[in-house]
């Protein structure tokens, strides 16, 4: 398949006292042509700060130490910002989590959808707005043709939600990014988003990249899931084998976690601790405090190892031969 992004060794951070604290640490991946790729883990674990690397939206104190970004052969990290304004919201868009917030309160919906039209392409202010009118009918709006004048807060929270997806894909980008789109949403409206955001994918042969911390929402939406912790990619994985057969400690603990309907239970597991802040970044493996099957070697930072065809995970446990018995005991 054919990559249309890929990350490698991204580093970023922002400058202390003490020296760089990375926020983002070494991340590599790489999301193929039509497929969705998911990133997961708690906040706090780095997961909005790579999306947002992605976008060259970092906020002012934060900055690209290394590594690269690299999107129809161009490496992100390098760009200066008059060329991210070109390339932001053409080639790659992205859905926030809160529409209301993403959205300008005093400028209606089809006047913000036609402003991105124009400062992307090559069109005059009326057929920008038939495209705009496009779109949101594409997104499945009713009565579009009344809500391109209308504001967002005439809006409920899955109509504005449609608007930010019909914004994002007005310019056909070829990646989608989008940060935890159903958040902010009820279940059942969640999950008209999501079938909404599959269906257009298929349409539009598009690449997405899906924030969340939903476990849920990667299993029925996801193609490979990257798992994130403390700032690093710990394991990633495709959808059915990081159920089926998790590797890292960590991932086994977010799936513990999860309530199962066919199973009584008085409480729900958790991973003991919190994430680490990232002026506070502990030597070595950064969830060794917080596993059960930490060990010596644990204090010093350990590789990411290819496990299986389909999987990788930075642990310790998969590096050696006489890993194997912590390996087959559960790991």
């Amino acid at each position: 398949m054919k990559e249309v992004l890929k990350v490698e060794d991204l580093e970023v951070g922002i400058p202390t006292e003490d020296g760089f604290a990375n926020i983002v640490n070494g991340v590599s991946f790489s999301l193929e042509k039509g497929k969705t790729l998911g990133i997961v883990g708690e906040s706090g674990c780095g997961k909005s700060m790579t999306s947002l690397s992605l976008m060259g939206l970092l906020p002012p104190a934060v900055s690209y130490r290394s590594g690269s970004i690299s999107l129809k052969e161009k490496d992100l990290t390098k760009l200066p910002k008059n060329d991210w304004r070109k390339l932001r919201g053409k080639d790659i868009a992205m859905i926030f989590q809160e529409p209301m917030t993403s959205l300008n309160p005093v400028y209606t919906i089809g006047s913000q959808i036609v402003e991105l039209i124009l400062n992307h392409e090559k069109m005059s202010k009326k057929e920008a707005y038939k495209r705009a009118l496009k779109m949101l009918q594409l997104v499945g709006i009713p009565r579009a043709e009344e809500v391109l004048h209308e504001y967002p807060h005439q809006l409920s929270g899955g109509m504005r939600q449609r608007v930010m997806i019909a914004m994002a894909l007005s310019c056909d980008p070829e990646v989608l990014v989008a940060d935890e789109p159903t958040t902010a949403l009820d279940v059942t409206i969640q999950a008209q988003i999501l079938e909404l955001m599959k269906s257009l994918q298929k349409e539009l042969d598009m690449s997405i990249i899906l924030i969340t911390h939903d476990l849920g929402v990667v299993a029925e939406t996801c193609d490979r899931v990257v798992v994130m912790y403390a700032g690093e990619v710990v394991e990633e994985s495709g959808v059915e084998e990081l159920f089926e057969n998790p590797k890292h400690p960590y991932t086994k603990g977010l799936l513990a976690s999860l309530p199962d309907i066919d199973e009584e239970k008085e409480y729900l597991s958790s991973i003991p601790g919190t994430v680490p802040s990232p002026t506070e970044m502990p030597k070595g493996c950064r969830f060794a405090a917080r596993c059960e099957f930490a060990h010596e070697r644990c204090s010093e930072s350990p590789p990411t190892i290819p496990v299986n065809e389909q999987s990788s995970a930075k642990c310790w446990l998969y590096a050696e031969k006489e890993s194997e018995s912590f390996v087959k005991g559960g790991v």
